[in-house]
């Protein structure tokens, strides 16, 4: 198989110990870049020093909906994240969104957190990784009121909404990506969804270091697995794998822009 991007994984997970193995692993492990995702402020200005010391790997910033949940996200946290924007490997704000899974979820919190850091990518002028579960309502009428500021298109990472959801956002022009979750046993609305993504519109990511694709759910996910994904989806497609992975980069480079 061709080089695959992972467009969304956290190697600023303490799992991976700085994950300098896994950068120089990724040739032998069939990846030509990957995107180190934030979820808090620390996070993000880890990712930055990351992407900084090598040439391969870019990063968002942006605070995850369950970061937010507690305390929001400050004025002066935006102020920074839009500093952090204006890094030539900040690829994207991210990731952001809505998380209602867990009964506590402080709603409002996670509101004001989503609509303040639509206005950080509306200044930096970078598209958006959304973050949306168990939420999928309260989401799509704050993105739809919100979706002059996205300026440069978003992608719904991990996507495991239902069809109807998917082409909401591709009819906002968004991109939707897939994870390991599609090849769990289990997952049997996925093959109907991937066959209404328009190809330009097609993502994979790892999420690592969780989702583990079969055969090796249950264990810390890694950005190489990458191709367990690309793989299901050419399956669903009846597409060969080169040719998932040639599309899936070139959409990766369109969306993300400053991505070399």
């Amino acid at each position: 198989m061709l080089e695959l991007i992972d467009t969304h994984a956290h190697l600023c997970d303490e799992i991976y110990g700085g994950a300098e193995e896994i950068i120089s692993n990724m040739a032998a492990d069939g990846l030509s870049r990957i995107i180190t995702v934030a979820y808090d402020l620390p996070s993000s200005e880890f990712n930055a020093e990351l992407a900084a010391k090598h040439e391969k790997i870019y990063f968002t910033a942006g605070v995850h909906p369950n970061n937010a949940d507690e305390k929001g996200v400050s004025d002066k946290e935006c102020e920074r994240l839009l500093e952090l924007s204006k890094d030539k490997k900040c690829v994207a704000i991210g990731e952001i969104g809505l998380d209602y899974h867990y009964e506590s979820t402080n709603k409002a919190n996670q509101k004001e957190a989503l609509e303040k850091q639509l206005c950080v990518a509306e200044q930096a002028e970078l598209p958006v990784a959304f973050h949306i579960r168990d939420s999928y309502e309260d989401a799509y009428g704050i993105i739809k009121n919100h979706a002059a500021k996205l300026k440069k298109s978003a992608v719904m990472h991990c996507f495991s909404g239902s069809a109807e959801t998917a082409k909401q956002y591709l009819d906002m022009g968004f991109y939707i990506s897939f994870s390991g979750s599609v090849t769990f046993k289990n997952a049997k609305k996925f093959p109907e969804i991937i066959k209404n993504i328009p190809l330009d519109r097609l993502l994979v990511e790892t999420d690592s270091p969780y989702l583990t694709p079969d055969p090796f759910r249950g264990t810390t996910n890694y950005p190489k697995f990458v191709s367990l994904t690309a793989k299901k989806i050419a399956e669903i497609l009846g597409k060969d794998e080169d040719e998932i992975a040639r599309i899936t980069t070139e959409n990766a480079y369109r969306l993300f822009f400053k991505m070399k």
